[in-house]
């Protein structure tokens, strides 16, 4: 006798998308609670030192902090030039470079232009600090409502706004330290680092809105100075462009370089246009001090600061960093190796569905190796009773389904769901790949049970509600083609010969499918990304079932009279998971309506495959999952010569039947 199903998902504690999922997307009210939150901290920061007594200048003292004298486009010369109004007179007050300003300056023009910058510091604090806040207050909204509305899923969720906010405050205070205890030129400023880890997580469109948001803040803290700004833009903007690979480190240190140039070459610019003219001075001891160099030094301090803390800053903002990844791919880990030996069926499925995957994933842009680490674990909830699922039944052995009712089986399969999720949870292992768990199967039906609870005449009176999985529908890219390759390499099984048309007319049932039921709804999938994908995915396959020389023992033996008889046509039994296994189109799609007919290419529709021009067909080998036999007469439910899935082709898992494998063709 079977051991009864772990969980009984129908019943009132059957747990929902909500519950499984911990990633919270950022609503209105959130953005602008998380608005008014940061910029009243970017106000506090703007004017931070005169709410500090230690750090307000008093009269007659030396300054504690560095005071920033307002001045016009910086270039290497002995003074700058920096415009005051006295309240005496009106007059242009020339300050050489280095000198100390305080009221008893023997120069009166210097006394004076003391007086003015610690004016222009003190007074109408609360009004400065109410305008301040105003201007912040617009630029986080604008900011929150863009990665709301536009913004690609992954930064919608509040967990990566928060780290963006929270990054951004970070290198906020930075600069300002740089400002106040230190006189360097304000071109050092690394503000840039934040737009390079937001492209290195994310995309350069995103990555281009925070830095002109970062990069506006930060030369406020200057009050508002044109060529900071300008400078800062240029650098931030070119860091981003000039970063194009996501795998090495060194090439952050790269971008920062590049970025540091741009930003040099943008500063003299502006000086040429402002000034008419250019000049890097004869002394070369001011050269160290000089903008141009700080220009360049801003962008290898972007560099170094965007290799040093990209790992943290990644985490920050809810993206799992390359390293974590890559230790998540070895097969040395325990989770891998519990379902490689406890479901080695389904551990052999997941790891043709990641390379499916991953090729499909760098097709298209989107992250590959999150995808395929997503393939690697999003069955692992299989193998808390691996039986349930027809890739893990040894030969021979009869499914535990066939005395289990319809409702109860569903319940079986529906839970590895569930539990994978909870597996992975208590594993430690991040949320991305979590995500993969709950949202592979999304919130479809289990066709099989449900149509046999309906041909059973449905005595319990339960709904189709009770067939579906507890979890949610693709919020990612990187989950919906995961979704898809599930359903496609199962599916790719069945196709013989393994053509290229074949299996892209295969491709496009499945996903079909997947648009009609409104799976891919909340994925960020275009079409030509539907497209790009399915013309991969169909080289993928063609190259993964590619044909073999035969061996010459093989030929000896089909010389001596020993050629084994072409494979006859098998019926192939229906699985849970599956559509009503009808070869006709009234069979139900998992939204109800009817399913596409089944394709030529489909085992059963088709004559089997003529022998090989260098010999007859060879025994079909065994595949990734073992070589299965024939499912005894007296299995449970109709069998039927073909299993229509949505896809028109079979779906592989979860069943009480058993499969026979196509061979493959030998040359």
């Amino acid at each position: 006798m079977p051991r009864q199903p772990f969980l009984r998902l129908h019943q009132r504690t059957r747990p929902s998308g909500s519950m499984l999922r911990t990633r919270i997307r950022a609503g209105p009210l959130a953005g602008f609670v998380l608005s008014a939150l940061f910029a009243a901290c970017f106000a506090v920061l703007g004017v931070g030192e005169l709410f500090i007594p230690a750090l307000t200048p008093e009269m007659g003292m030396p300054a504690p902090v560095t005071l920033r004298v307002p001045y016009g486009p910086r270039i290497v010369r002995d003074t700058h030039d920096g415009s005051f109004t006295l309240s005496y007179e009106h007059r242009r007050v020339i300050v050489p470079r280095g000198t100390v300003l305080s009221e008893h300056n023997e120069d009166h023009d210097a006394a004076m232009a003391y007086e003015t910058v610690r004016r222009m510091r003190r007074p109408g604090l609360g009004a400065r600090l109410a305008s301040m806040y105003a201007i912040y207050l617009i630029v986080c909204l604008m900011l929150t409502v863009y990665l709301r509305r536009f913004g690609q899923n992954r930064v919608r969720l509040l967990r990566t706004q928060v780290g963006m906010f929270v990054l951004m405050t970070g290198s906020l205070i930075v600069a300002k330290l740089l400002l106040l205890f230190t006189a360097l030129p304000e071109f050092w400023m690394p503000v840039a680092a934040l737009p390079l880890w937001v492209a290195i997580a994310f995309d350069r469109r995103t990555a281009f809105l925070v830095e002109v948001g970062v990069a506006f803040i930060a030369s406020s803290l200057l009050r508002f100075d044109v060529v900071l700004l300008s400078v800062l833009l240029v650098r931030g903007i070119a860091a981003t462009m000039f970063f194009f690979k996501r795998k090495g480190s060194r090439q952050l240190l790269v971008a920062g370089s590049l970025a540091g140039i741009a930003g040099a070459i943008g500063f003299i610019a502006l000086t040429v246009l402002f000034e008419g003219s250019f000049d890097l001075g004869a002394d070369l001891k001011r050269w160290l001090g000089s903008n141009v160099l700080a220009c360049i030094g801003g962008g290898l301090l972007v560099g170094v600061l965007g290799r040093s803390l990209r790992e943290p800053a990644e985490r920050a903002m809810g993206h799992v960093p390359r390293d974590k990844l890559l230790d998540l791919t070895d097969l040395e880990q325990p989770l891998l190796k519990k379902m490689a030996a406890e479901a080695p069926g389904s551990w052999e499925h997941a790891r043709a569905m990641a390379n499916l995957a991953e090729a499909s994933a760098a097709a298209i842009g989107a992250d590959a190796l999150l995808t395929r680490v997503g393939a690697y674990y999003h069955d692992l909830g299989k193998t808390v009773q691996p039986k349930y699922f027809i890739e893990n039944l040894p030969p021979g052995e009869r499914s535990p389904h066939e005395e289990l009712d319809p409702e109860v089986s569903a319940d079986a399969i529906m839970a590895h769901v569930v539990m994978g999720t909870k597996i992975l949870r208590e594993g430690n292992i991040p949320e991305p790949v979590v995500e993969f768990a709950y949202t592979h199967h999304g919130t479809q039906v289990v066709e099989y049970f449900w149509h046999k609870c309906v041909e059973q005449g449905n005595p319990k009176d339960l709904t189709q509600e009770h067939f579906r999985y507890p979890g949610m529908k693709p919020q990612t890219k990187e989950t919906a083609i995961l979704m898809l390759v599930d359903s496609i390499e199962a599916a790719s099984r069945t196709i013989w010969p393994p053509e290229h048309k074949k299996f892209e007319e295969m491709i496009q049932r499945v996903m079909f499918s997947k648009l009609a039921s409104g799976q891919l709804d909340q994925s960020g999938l275009t079409i030509e990304d539907l497209r790009i994908m399915t013309s991969r995915m169909a080289s993928t396959l063609v190259n993964m079932y590619h044909g073999r020389i035969k061996y010459p023992w093989q030929r000896e033996s089909d010389r001596a009279g020993h050629t084994p008889a072409p494979p006859t046509v098998t019926p192939h039994p229906t699985r849970p998971g599956t559509p009503t296994p009808v070869p006709t189109s009234s069979a139900p799609g998992r939204d109800g309506s009817a399913a596409p007919p089944p394709s030529s290419s489909v085992r059963g529709a088709a004559p089997p495959p003529p022998a090989s021009p260098r010999g007859a067909v060879p025994p079909p080998p065994a595949s990734p999952r073992g070589a299965v036999p024939p499912p005894p007469a007296s299995t449970r439910g109709a069998v039927a010569p073909v299993v229509v899935s949505e896809a028109g082709g079979p779906v592989k898992d979860e069943g009480p039947a058993e499969s026979v494998r196509t061979p493959r063709k030998t040359h």
